[in-house]
Parts: structure tokens; sequence; C-alpha cells
């Protein structure tokens, strides 16, 4: 049994290193794996400790949830170790190969995968009645394929949707857009405070109902925000933003210190320094460069006095920096997100063996998918889940043909 898989990425590698039988791969690139390079800034977070199942989203909410569960991350990490990758991971959960190089899980997966690849051939059309995958080069005859291309992200890679729009006849795709990336923001802080990044606690508010948070790095940029924070909430927001709704994050840029005691502190320096401008004081509080623009949403000046601040005064001050909102408005860098929000309507697959409902002997594994991820290593976890999940129901599906061709 021929099996063509299109699509040389971490899923469609993946499913070369855990399929045996029949296998071609179809690449339009001229190596494999190109995009694996770019993840986790090129240390490849591969999986997360903490695998919540809270972490995903799709438009069939328990799609995703039975190959998840049955191949989790410590699957992924023994499958990993087994092929001689050791591993490591951070206090945050996230998972890398001990050399922290995506090369290093790439190479080898290239090296132990059991497949023909055919590279720079990019695929132009499917005949699915004749079973014909037909690129710009040939015609490649296949009992099975499978569909690795991934979605619409980092377009440079070769994920570009062109294979969405050559099955969008054929199969329902549900609408696209962009995850893990940054945003722009009606009330972005001044150029001043361009590239400046913090520990803060960041909270996600759509149509005013709080609806997820992460404390991790923020940075200011001038079109709005980015950081790892921000990319924690990004799938939220691009969703929130793709059905139109309001999206604010708010900030909490001393989250360690509750509103009390920073009253008791500024009180403090207040009776002690009382000559001191405000400026001065919040020396000690804030990243120098963003004092101004704290000081501006709260309309208090720089050089006023500490000791002339009435109690409304510093109670503004400090629901502001505890409580600094942006509002957002768009995505700000489709080129660089690392992952497709949307893909193949998942209500048309089996969510065991990701054989399509509506056409035999087809199957989709990966970001081509419905699926999405959070930012921390689960579309990774992701493809590896639903590569396997594939492999072995086709390799089920095939021995269950031939014995019934041998009867």
């Amino acid at each position: 049994m021929k099996t063509v898989l299109i699509g040389g990425g971490v899923a469609g590698l993946f499913f070369a290193n855990l399929y045996d039988g029949d296998l071609i791969i179809v690449e339009k690139n001229e190596v494999a794996g190109r995009k694996l390079l770019a993840t986790g800034n090129g240390r490849c977070n591969f999986t997360n400790l903490n695998l919540s199942l809270d972490k995903f989203n799709s438009s069939g909410k328990d799609f995703y949830k039975a190959a998840l569960k049955k191949y989790d991350n410590f699957d992924l990490i023994n499958f990993l170790n087994d092929l001689g990758i050791l591993t490591t991971s951070f206090p945050s959960g996230r998972c890398y190969p001990q050399t922290l190089s995506a090369k290093t899980i790439r190479d080898i997966l290239y090296l132990n995968a059991k497949a023909k690849f055919i590279f720079e051939s990019e695929v132009k059309g499917i005949d699915f009645k004749n079973h014909l995958v037909i690129t710009d080069k040939s015609k490649i005859y296949y009992d099975n394929l499978v569909i690795a291309s991934g979605g619409i992200s980092l377009p440079g890679s070769g994920s570009d949707g062109k294979m969405l729009d050559i099955l969008r006849p054929f199969h329902k795709v549900t609408r696209l857009s962009y995850g893990i990336t940054n945003y722009k923001t009606a009330n972005p802080l001044s150029k001043k405070a361009k590239g400046v990044r913090v520990s803060a606690r960041a909270r996600l508010f759509v149509d005013g109902k709080f609806i997820e948070e992460s404390t991790d790095d923020v940075i200011f940029q001038a079109y709005g925000l980015t950081g790892t924070a921000i990319l924690d909430l990004s799938n939220h927001i691009s969703y929130a933003l793709l059905d139109k709704k309001e999206v604010w994050v708010s900030l909490d840029l001393l989250e360690a210190y509750p509103e009390e005691k920073l009253a008791r502190i500024i009180k403090n320096l207040e009776r002690r320094n009382p000559n001191k401008t405000i400026e001065e004081i919040l020396m000690g509080f804030l990243h120098a460069k963003l004092i101004i623009d704290v000081l501006n949403r709260v309309k208090l000046k720089s050089k006023m006095k500490v000791g002339d601040m009435s109690d409304e005064m510093i109670a503004n001050l400090i629901m502001t920096i505890k409580d600094l909102k942006f509002k957002v408005t768009t995505i700000n860098d489709e080129e660089n997100a690392q992952v497709t929000i949307g893909g193949i309507d998942t209500d048309f697959v089996d969510p065991n063996t990701f054989e399509s409902k509506i056409i035999t002997h087809l199957y989709f594994i990966g970001e081509v998918l419905d699926v999405d991820g959070a930012c921390g290593g689960y579309n990774i976890q992701w493809a590896y889940s639903s590569a396997k999940a594939c492999a072995e129901g086709l390799l089920a599906k095939n021995r269950e043909e031939i014995n019934v061709k041998n009867k």
C-alpha cells in the first residue's frame, strides 16, 4: 500500500518516523523541517510538562482530546529519547532538546525517517478519483494520502496556505487567522518606551469579560505589545479580533506588590523625602523609560513634588501601575506569526484515525487541521499526537485491507 504525504514539516517528519510502510513525502522546499528550525527562538520548545487540554482550541471542541490523551507529552519525550535525543525542561514546564537547538530534532527526525523524499516539488492539484497527486514535475499515484502541509503561518517556510486552497472544493476550511504573534494597540506607549522589557501580569478582557492571564515578559513597541506574556494570550486575542470583539490587555507592572503595600511605601517616601519629584520616587519602581508614560496616563506632572500629592493622586497612580490598559486593534506581524488559527474543519475528520469522513483514504495531521495550541510547546505536541494517531490508524487499516484481500 503506497502512502504519499504532502509536507515535510514537523508533523510529516514525525509521521515518517512512526509509520512502517511504503511512504513518499512531497516537499516544496529543498530541505525538510524548515519551519521547525524557527520554533522556540531556534531552541525547539517541543512540548510542555503541563499538558492541559485547555491550552488547545478547535471548532470541534473535543476533536483533539483523544489523540492528546493517548499520545501525550511523556509519550513524545520517550519517543525522542529512543531516537537518541536527550531532553530538558524549564521551571515553566517548557521542554527542549538538551542541546537547545531545533536543528538537533530536525536532523535526527530526518535521519531516521522511513520515507523517500521528493524535494523542490510543489503540489498543484489532487485527483481524488484516480488517486493522483499532481505536482509541478510529475503525477504520483497513492493508495493513501496524508496532508501535513501546515496552514498560513510563516509562509516563507512553505506553509503558505496554497494546499488549503486546493482542498477547499472538497473539504470545508474554517476562517483563518494568525496566532502566537504580536499586536497593534490604539494607545501604545511613546517611542521612548520602545523595546523596554518588563515582567508583568497580563490580563485579557474580551467585550469586558476576563478571559485569561499570563505573568511573564512584556515588551513595549511603538506599534503596541509583544513578549512571552502576550504570546501566551495570543490565540485568544486573535479569535476575538476575528469575531470583531473589543479586546483589552491590562498590565500589572508590579505584580508582587499589592496596592495597599505600594501605598504604604509611597507614603513613607513622602514623609522622608517630601521635596523629591514623583519621577524621582518612581525611579525605584519602574523602568526609567516607562515613568513619563505612566504619569501621562494618570495626568500627573513628572516634576510635581511627592509631598504635594493628594491621597487620590497616589491611589490613581497606583491603579495605573497595577492596571495599565491597552486596547488591541489588530495583528501587527502576520508574516512571523507562529501558528495558524483555523484550518480543515474537524467535524469532517475522524478524531481517532484522522481520516476524512468525506473522502476515503485521505488523512490530515498537524497544523493543516483547525486545531491550535497556546505558546509553550503545545503545537509541536499536537503535530506528534496527530501524526502518531494517524500512523497507527493507517497501519491498522492497511492490515485489515490486506487480510480481506487474502481471504
